[in-house]
């Protein structure tokens, strides 16, 4: 699977410094072209958008920035800032490979998890407080300074483990914003439902196989999906399916044959079919639009 020309693709060694994690500063964001191109990465990052205003783009769904927002974009999404006032903007950037990061520390993992319904309720985006951007700048000050002295001894554990501290403090934000430890039982089927769709949405796209595996009764939890998101579990199967169609489209050069077989449509004309049914166009039309 190679990228598609219309979206630039990164890879961590190819920037900054060549490793696998890194920090970078306002100037080097908003002089490039990078954060205003679509474009997919093989690593996450975390943006800290601290003063101005502008919209930003995460797998095709727009969200508006206010000072100190914090982005959360694990690698593989499709993404990228509007044109920014880089007079009144102010942008950081932290960056690192997940297989860097999760040697040691496999809870952190659940920071960059996000199944298409934390998407349909923006939960990638998190809003800051004065104190809460004062103890993230303390950290970040840590990093930048193990980060452009690079030449000090044990700048990689350093860095490291200061990378950690801030994660762990993002996924109590996170946790915070959106009541993820205290879910009520009714959350946690949904949860339950979103994991395995997550896991099984390229070969099991019926709700009763989630249903049967959940051992939940369809009409009851239509009743908590379309509540929660005013979607019906099906709709929510759809969504899913829909976004991954647009990336691969958007963000490789994949045939649309393979495409329908990979998601597990008997023929390709029944993929474009329907695609167009819930988008409005053809696998094809998408792929070359420019919008």
């Amino acid at each position: 699977m190679t990228p598609n020309e219309d979206i630039v693709f990164f890879k961590g060694e190819d920037t900054g410094k060549g490793l696998p994690f890194g920090i970078v500063n306002s100037d080097n964001l908003l002089s490039g072209t990078g954060i205003f191109t679509p474009s997919l990465r093989d690593f996450h990052v975390i943006f800290w958008f601290k003063k101005g205003s502008g919209k930003y783009y995460i797998d095709f769904k727009e969200y508006e920035l206010k000072p100190n927002t914090l982005i959360l974009v694990p690698r593989d999404q499709v993404h990228y800032f509007a044109p920014l006032n880089q007079e009144e903007c102010e942008i950081e950037s932290i960056v690192f490979h997940p297989d860097y990061l999760y040697r040691n520390d496999n809870d952190i993992q659940h920071l960059f998890y996000f199944t298409v319904a934390d998407h349909i309720e923006g939960k990638q985006i998190l809003t800051l407080e004065k104190e809460e951007c004062e103890h993230l700048t303390i950290l970040s000050t840590q990093m930048k300074d193990v980060y452009y002295h690079w030449d000090r001894e044990k700048s990689e554990q350093a860095f490291y483990h200061w990378l950690c501290l801030y994660l762990i403090y993002v996924e109590r934000l996170a946790s915070a914003q959106f009541d993820t430890e205290t879910l009520d039982e009714n959350a946690k089927l949904l949860l339950s439902f979103n994991e395995l769709l997550e896991a099984n949405y390229k070969t099991e796209y019926k709700v009763e196989y989630y249903m049967e595996k959940l051992q939940l009764n369809v009409k009851s939890f239509a009743k908590l999906t379309k509540e929660r998101y005013k979607l019906s579990p099906k709709a929510v199967i759809d969504q899913r399916r829909i976004l991954e169609i647009k990336r691969l489209l958007k963000g490789t050069d994949t045939p649309v044959k393979t495409i329908a077989y990979e998601l597990g449509f008997d023929e390709p004309t029944n993929m474009v079919k329907y695609f167009k049914k819930h988008t409005g166009l053809t696998p094809v039309a998408f792929r070359t639009d420019k919008a």
